[in-house]
C-alpha cells in the first residue's frame, strides 16, 4: 500500500474527527456510520499500520463513495480526503482488488472508441468533449446539436479523457487513454482545447502533467463555461430563480478554498467564503449578464454536494448516484428554485434522468445560448 502509506499521519488525525458529517454525502443517503468519512479514515488508517487488510468489505465501501472532496472542503483544515481516497483506490486496483463492478466498469470504457480527431478551422482551437463521451444514448445527439449551435465553426472531438478510469484508481488504464488524447492534440497543430466540463479541464490541467504526459507549451485550455458568448437576443431569457450546481470536478481547479465562515448557518455575505475562481465565476457572470434572478445557499461553489455524476460512483453504484442525484434535487428545489444550470453535460444528463422536466428544468450551461 505504498501511496497510502504516504498519508499516515493525516489518517491518524482524521480518524479522531466526526465534524464532517453535514458535509456526508452516501452516509446521508444510507444513514451508515460505515459510509462517513470518520469511519473510512479509520479503515484506512488500520490498513495502512498492518492492523487491517484489504477484504470485501473493505475495497467496496473504498469505492461506495465519491471521492469525498465535499468533505475535505467543509473541513476547517481542508485535510487532503480526496487524494487520500485517489491513492487507496490506485493501491487497491494495482493490487488485483478491485470489486468486480469497478473492474466492470473501467472494462466499459475501455470499449468507448477513441473517435478521429476532427479537421481543425483555420482558428485552431477544439472543443473536448470527455464528458460528453460517456454519454452513449440519444442525449449525446442533442448536447453535440447544442454545440454546433452555440459554437457554429468549432468542431469537437467526443473521446473519454480518463478522468473516470482515474477516479476509480485504473493508472494503467487512464495513461493509454490519455497518451492517445495527447498525441490527437499535437499532431493536429491544435492551439487552443476547450473543455466540455472542468472534469476535462482538470485532466488536462493537472492530471496529465502529473502522469508526465506533455501538452504543447503554447496550448490554451479554456472552460466551456468561460468561452460562451452572448447574443443580444439572449440576454433575458426568462427562467426564473435559478440555482448553478457545481460540478464536483470543479473544486478539483478552483483557485480558492471555502473560508471557515462558509460552515457558519445561515452565512452567505460573500459567495468567494464558499470556494473562488473561473470555474466557479463564469457560469454566474453569464447568468447574470442574461438577466437571471440566482439562488444562493450553504451547499454550492465548493461545498457543493455531488448530484451522483461523479468521481465514478455512477458506474459502479449507479443506486447510491440516483439517491444523491435525489438529494442535490429536493435542495435544490427547498431553496425555490425554478431551474438548475450545470457546468457538467454528464451531471445536466444525470439530473434530467431523475427529475421530470415539467417539474423543473434542467440545463447544460451552452443549452442557455442555443435556443
Amino acid at each position: 500500500m505504498a501511496r497510502l502509506n504516504k498519508y499516515e499521519k493525516e489518517l491518524y488525525e482524521l480518524r479522531f474527527s466526526p465534524m464532517c458529517k453535514p458535509a456526508g454525502e452516501v452516509a446521508n443517503l444510507t444513514n451508515l456510520e460505515s459510509h462517513t468519512t470518520r469511519a473510512r479514515m479509520i479503515m484506512l488508517w488500520r490498513i495502512c499500520r498492518g492492523f487491517a487488510e484489504w477484504g470485501p468489505r473493505e475495497t467496496e465501501l473504498l469505492f461506495q463513495s465519491t471521492l469525498d472532496s465535499i468533505s475535505e472542503a467543509f473541513d476547517v483544515f481542508h485535510y487532503p480526503v480526496s487524494q487520500i481516497m485517489l491513492e487507496a483506490r490506485a493501491d487497491v486496483w494495482e493490487a488485483g482488488l478491485a470489486p468486480q463492478n469497478v473492474v466492470s466498469a473501467v472494462d466499459d470504457i475501455r470499449d468507448i472508441p477513441m473517435r478521429d480527431f476532427p479537421e481543425l478551422s483555420h482558428e485552431k482551437t477544439v472543443i473536448l468533449g470527455g464528458e460528453l463521451a460517456h454519454i452513449q444514448d440519444n442525449r449525446l445527439s442533442e448536447m453535440l446539436g447544442t454545440l454546433q449551435k452555440t459554437f457554429s465553426n468549432t468542431p469537437v472531438w467526443v473521446t473519454p479523457a480518463g478522468s473516470n478510469e482515474y477516479y476509480l484508481g485504473a493508472l494503467d488504464r487512464v495513461r493509454e487513454r490519455a497518451e492517445r488524447v495527447v498525441e490527437g492534440i499535437i499532431k493536429s497543430g491544435a492551439k487552443k482545447v476547450i473543455a466540455d466540463s472542468p472534469e476535462t479541464a482538470w485532466m488536462l490541467q493537472k492530471i496529465y502533467p502529473k502522469l508526465e504526459l506533455n501538452l504543447p507549451d503554447n496550448l490554451e485550455i479554456a472552460l466551456l463555461s468561460e468561452s460562451l458568448e452572448i447574443k443580444s437576443s439572449q440576454v433575458k431569457k426568462n427562467l426564473g430563480r435559478v440555482f448553478v450546481h457545481d460540478s464536483r470536478s470543479a473544486y478539483l481547479i478552483a483557485d480558492g478554498l471555502p473560508s471557515h465562515l462558509a460552515i457558519l448557518p445561515g452565512h452567505l455575505d460573500n459567495v468567494d467564503d464558499f470556494g473562488s475562481g473561473t470555474v466557479y465565476d463564469a457560469p454566474r457572470q453569464l447568468l447574470e449578464a442574461m438577466g437571471c434572478e440566482r439562488l444562493s445557499g450553504t451547499w454550492m461553489r465548493a461545498l457543493a454536494k455531488s448530484c451522483g455524476a461523479d468521481d465514478g460512483l455512477w458506474l459502479t453504484y449507479p443506486n447510491f448516484a440516483r439517491g444523491l442525484g435525489d438529494q442535490r434535487l429536493n435542495y435544490i428545489k427547498g431553496l425555490g428554485a425554478e431551474a438548475v444550470v450545470c457546468d457538467s453535460p454528464l451531471c445536466a444528463a444525470h439530473l434530467r434522468g431523475i427529475l421530470p422536466k415539467e417539474e423543473m428544468p434542467v440545463f447544460w450551461l451552452p443549452e442557455l445560448l442555443s435556443e
